[in-house]
């Protein structure tokens, strides 16, 4: 028998997974249960509140990808929101392992160029060159369904490092997500950590 888990990560889409009853978590099983995102760590205790006594040592810290504050973050969206005037778009900005910072999503719309950004390291744009030239980025695409190569997936570097990305989506043609989302990252550039 197979049940189907819904999983949305990264950037919003959702895919079915489809898994076999054995292999599906008990509801009151003692093993962790992560969600998918990056980082997570599972829900201890299966996420019921934690028990009388003293408590369980905490499982380490983990060290936090790199991404821009949650205040650029914003102050990029509100740039690119104003670059786009007239046009519907959504933003998403993610940060260097995928985790979403923040969405700015109007109904319609989506920003998940961001992951392409990430995945590949340079601009959707580019990575959409690449499919004409090069089977293996035509294989890692289709093999991703959260992957898409329209221009609007810029990346989010400081010192050289890729510490994120934002995605652009809504404005047509697509090179216009490219140039909206150039405002915003031109806006916070300088003060990218």
């Amino acid at each position: 028998m197979k049940s189907f888990i819904v999983t949305c990560a990264l950037i919003g889409a959702c895919a079915w997974v489809s898994v076999r009853a054995s292999e599906a978590p008990a509801a009151t099983g003692s093993a962790p249960l992560s969600s998918g995102f990056p980082g997570d760590m599972g829900r201890p205790f299966n996420g019921l509140p934690l028990p009388p006594g003293p408590l369980p040592p905490r499982p380490p810290e983990r060290p936090l990808p790199r991404a821009p504050s949650i205040d650029l973050a914003l102050e990029a969206a509100k740039a690119i929101v104003a670059a786009c005037k007239g046009y519907h778009v959504g933003i998403s900005v993610i940060d260097s392992s995928g985790t979403p910072k923040l969405y700015y999503i109007s109904d319609g719309t989506d920003g998940s160029h961001a992951y392409t950004a990430l995945t590949f390291k340079m601009p959707t744009s580019q990575v959409g060159a690449l499919t004409k030239t090069d089977p293996s980025v035509v294989a890692k695409i289709k093999s991703d369904t959260n992957l898409l190569t329209f221009a609007g997936g810029l990346t989010l570097t400081a010192g050289g490092d890729v510490i994120g990305a934002i995605g652009v989506s809504g404005a047509e043609p697509s090179a216009k997500d490219e140039e909206c989302g150039l405002v915003g990252i031109a806006k916070i550039k300088d003060r990218l950590k």
